[in-house]
């Protein structure tokens, strides 16, 4: 049987989802876990810095289930940050309505282009299909 190549974070990648392909970043259900989530943030880094291209990922990003305290948040913008130059569409979902502004406050002070470039979603579905450019069901 054939191996499907799976990311750091555990999804496979590429993710072809309606005739596009998507990279799911898995860095929900770690809780507090922030230790764990770190070295989940370090390896999918690595492995996206050293991919071949700029601007050519669609990247998704789920958060269910993961705190977003400030120092969690700071970890994740960093990592985001730092992945920028591969991104060409990046959305996150799972946030709740205060993590999402805290989210947005971080972004804006850090890093003003990435804060501009990102969407958040509640659905899954709906961000996956905004990052294909998809708008219907």
């Amino acid at each position: 049987m054939l191996e499907l190549p799976k990311s750091p974070s555990g999804s496979l990648c590429p993710y072809y989802y309606l005739g596009g392909e998507l990279h799911p970043l898995k860095y929900g259900n770690y809780g507090t876990n922030r230790k764990r989530l770190q070295a989940v943030l370090n390896a999918e880094q690595e492995f996206i810095l050293a991919s071949t291209g700029t601007r050519n990922r669609r990247i998704w990003v789920d958060l269910y289930q993961t705190d977003l305290d400030d120092a969690t948040i700071a970890m994740l913008v960093d990592h985001l940050d730092a992945i920028r130059p591969k991104i060409l569409k990046l959305c996150l979902v799972g946030c709740s309505f205060r993590a999402r502004r805290r989210v947005r406050a971080v972004m804006r002070r850090r890093t003003p282009e990435l804060h501009s470039a990102t969407r958040y979603f509640s659905d899954p579905e709906d961000a996956k299909r905004w990052l294909v450019g998809r708008r219907d069901g």
